[in-house]
């Protein structure tokens, strides 16, 4: 007989919206299998007990059950006769939360097994919950509250900034060599190159267009033309940081001029009318079926959101180089902003809502930062069901957000708590940003950095699923936001390596491989198989961004606070810090080798030098000082030294690292069952060179498998044996013996015939 709470649970069968099957999975009438490793399926539900039913038979493989991110067991659904188990019951649950019950499907098997089939059946729990449906109901439940303009927020008086326990330099780092200098240096180029031909992009007519015209011009120049000057500034101001340049000093004075000719008396910004911007609003029916854009103008809605905080990025830029009237002409824009409440009720209800959440934020952190550019995100942007969805570690949230699509544009959802955290000290927003960093870090991320949800069509890139080439996995805005994000936690927490590791893989695996020698402008898609396309500079979203974060790459290098200098990265520089200049010389990448010199003002007393020993070295880092052992650092920690430090001393040490192979656990493996591997060598994305690889694996939901078994580069030997018999030339090239491919860095990988994912093992 069952017990009653066994009896009062619900059923929940394959199809049910409380099942999300991430990966390539088959479907046969109402049932749902698969025989391949690393395909996925999330069950949520709330209530103290679950239940799992699967189809065991004799071609049943094992799979691995997962609760609330925790491994709870191995299930084997091997039977002689077809038959229906349990194959995971669980009670004593928290109540009040929705949790995530996860079946992995291993492609292992028993030895009497004739295959590695998963069959979920049904599911069991007191309530099943269609996390999408509940997501959307809690936001148009919210919706409502703003759009009658009832929110409550936390009144200025309660709030309690937290400072940074270290700083980046805002200026005073010079890049003396190197390949970051080199990225550095095109960068430069381009500017100046885009400055001169109208329109500041390739392609645009000479002659000034209408605003009906505005959106023939190549990407978003015209239509949205904020973020088109936000680039340039962004760019040119950025660079100015570091180092003056006549030519570039001049585009950031011609660019705010041209804003302040055009600025209304009131403060808006009128480089298009309100009408055709912030009084244009879009239904989830109108974002869903994108067809409808053009006929209800939804699309100029971008402009409220995007338009504005990247022509917000800019101006900041420039109000940093010392351009004052950039900081006067934003303060006069957001004085009008925060006033019109006939257009902030509606500001979630555009395309790409997300966009606009870290505006007033960063606004408001600035030199010009009034209460007001808080408050106005507290009341109109902030979302408590969004907050809470992170806090409370939900890793289906980033795919199911109601307002918009899948999109790496979530992640401003999460620069926006790191500035409402620093701005007000409430510990709702750290929850939020702490849990929200690991779902995307452990969810969200391939090997290399590159964050794995993107705008393009696909499968929506579920939790863990590391698409290779669908879904824009690769998007270059996405990893540059997840830069922006570490570098507020960099600056909270500096003795915490993991997150300047994230930093560093985004300068060497997305912005250096996001341009190519001879081409002008930023890729916008990184694809990790096939073709990688080239870049462009027709001011789309992942060349605004990433053209402000190439600029503004020097600040990651170094950190002070009142006692300490942190060494974070291992780039050839000069620093003038507060205690004096330190010298950096290295020829990283492509030697471990670091030295650092000192020349200290003469008031500078003792200081710590706190040097980081990445994740990734090989061994423990022996650092010298003028020639004596000082201290050994091991891989993942800091190195402290404290010390009277004089004119000419001298510390060196040597990173070790090589090539290692890391386990692909994505949804897209090999049909044969092989394992595939990613190369890294220290913290650089390695490519494997094959000329027959110029077509990627494709996803088809009718066949998935069957579309798999598109051509995977294979190579025939061992783990360790490739390990142990491939050697580096100068420019980290390694030739694979037996072959005539090669590793090589991926932004030295061709346009095509390459895979940083191929099979390895015989």
């Amino acid at each position: 007989m069952l017990s009653l709470d066994a009896a009062m649970l619900r059923t929940a069968a394959p199809d049910d919206g409380s099942v999300h099957y991430i990966g390539h999975w088959i479907s046969a009438g109402s049932r749902r299998f698969t025989r391949l490793a690393y395909q996925r399926c999330f069950f949520t539900f709330s209530g103290n007990r679950a239940e799992v039913w699967a189809a065991a038979g004799p071609e049943g493989g094992i799979c691995e059950v997962w609760l609330d991110g925790q491994k709870e067991t191995s299930a084997d659904c091997y039977e002689k006769k077809d038959s229906l188990v349990c194959i995971y019951k669980k009670e004593g649950l928290p109540e009040g939360l929705i949790h995530n019950l996860v079946l992995v499907n291993t492609s292992m098997k028993n030895a009497e097994s004739n295959g590695t089939v998963l069959e979920p059946v049904s599911f069991k729990a007191r309530t099943p919950v269609d996390y999408k449906a509940e997501l959307k109901r809690r936001y148009f439940t919210e919706y409502e509250i703003i759009g009658k303009n009832q929110k409550t927020w936390k009144p200025f008086e309660t709030w309690k900034p937290v400072p940074f326990a270290a700083r980046m330099p805002e200026r005073g780092v010079k890049l003396t060599g190197g390949i970051v200098r080199r990225l550095f240096d095109q960068l430069i180029e381009e500017i100046k190159y885009d400055f001169s031909i109208p329109h500041y992009c390739d392609g645009a007519p000479k002659e000034d267009l209408p605003e009906e015209d505005l959106r023939k011009l190549p990407g978003w120049a015209g239509w949205l033309s904020g973020s088109n000057e936000g680039r340039m500034l962004g760019g040119a101001a950025g660079v100015l940081r570091w180092e003056e340049d006549p030519q570039l000093r001049k585009i950031v004075n011609k660019i705010t001029g041209d804003i302040k000719k055009r600025m209304r008396g009131d403060g808006y910004h009128n480089y298009y009318p309100e009408e055709n911007s912030y009084a244009k609003v879009h239904t989830i029916e109108q974002w869903i079926d994108r067809t409808t854009w053009c006929g209800g103008g939804a699309e100029f809605s971008e402009r409220k959101n995007y338009d504005r905080v990247f022509w917000t990025r800019g101006l900041l830029a420039a109000l940093m180089a010392g351009n004052g009237e950039a900081g006067v002409l934003l303060r006069r824009f957001y004085d009008w902003f925060n006033t019109q409440e006939k257009y902030l009720v509606n500001m979630l209800r555009s395309a790409n809502s997300a966009n606009g959440l870290p505006g007033g934020p960063l606004v408001y952190l600035s030199p010009i930062g009034k209460a007001d550019d808080l408050v106005t995100s507290l009341r109109y942007l902030d979302q408590d069901f969004w907050i809470d969805a992170f806090a409370g570690a939900q890793p289906l949230a980033p795919i199911f957000y109601p307002g918009d699509r899948p999109h790496c544009y979530t992640l401003l959802f999460v620069e926006t708590l790191a500035d409402e955290y620093l701005a007000t000290g409430d510990e709702r927003y750290h929850k939020a940003l702490m849990s929200a960093w690991d779902i995307y870090d452990r969810y969200y991320k391939h090997t290399g950095g590159f964050i794995s949800i993107g705008e393009l069509s696909g499968p929506y890139c579920g939790p863990l699923a590391n698409y290779l080439t669908t879904h824009g996995t690769g998007e270059t805005c996405g990893q540059v936001f997840w830069a922006w994000i570490n570098q507020r936690l960099m600056q909270l927490y500096p003795h915490e390596e993991k997150y300047t590791a994230q930093v560093e893989e985004v300068l060497y695996n997305t912005l250096i491989c996001g341009k190519i020698e001879g081409k002008t402008g930023n890729a916008g898609y990184l694809p990790l198989q096939g073709k990688r396309g080239g870049p462009g500079n027709s001011n789309g979203c992942c060349q605004v961004s990433s053209t402000m974060a190439d600029a503004a790459l020097p600040q990651w290098i170094y950190m002070t606070s009142s006692t300490t200098v942190y060494i974070n990265l291992f780039v050839a520089s000069t620093f003038d810090s507060p205690f004096g200049k330190i010298i950096m010389e290295t020829g990283f990448p492509y030697s471990g080798d670091v030295t650092i010199g000192f020349d200290p003002l003469p008031k500078a007393g003792r200081f710590d030098v706190s040097i980081r020993v990445p994740y990734w070295a090989q061994d423990e880092a022996a650092v010298y000082l003028n020639g004596s052992l000082a201290a050994k650092g091991k891989p993942g920690k800091r190195i402290t030294l404290n010390r009277l430090w004089q004119k000419g001393d001298r510390l060196n040490f040597t990173l070790s690292y090589g090539p290692r192979l890391i386990k692909y656990t994505g949804a897209d493996q090999s049909p044969d069952g092989k394992s595939r591997y990613t190369m890294m060598c220290g913290p650089i994305l390695m490519a494997y060179l094959d000329p027959l690889c110029t077509e990627a694996p494709a996803f088809s939901p009718k066949k998935p498998e069957e579309e798999l078994k598109r051509y995977i580069p294979h190579i025939d030997m061992e783990c360790d044996e490739l390990l142990a018999s491939i050697k580096a030339d100068a420019d980290l090239r390694y030739p694979v013996p037996g072959t005539k491919n090669a590793f090589v860095p991926y932004w030295s990988a061709p346009d095509e015939g390459f895979s940083c994912v191929p099979v390895i093992g015989c």
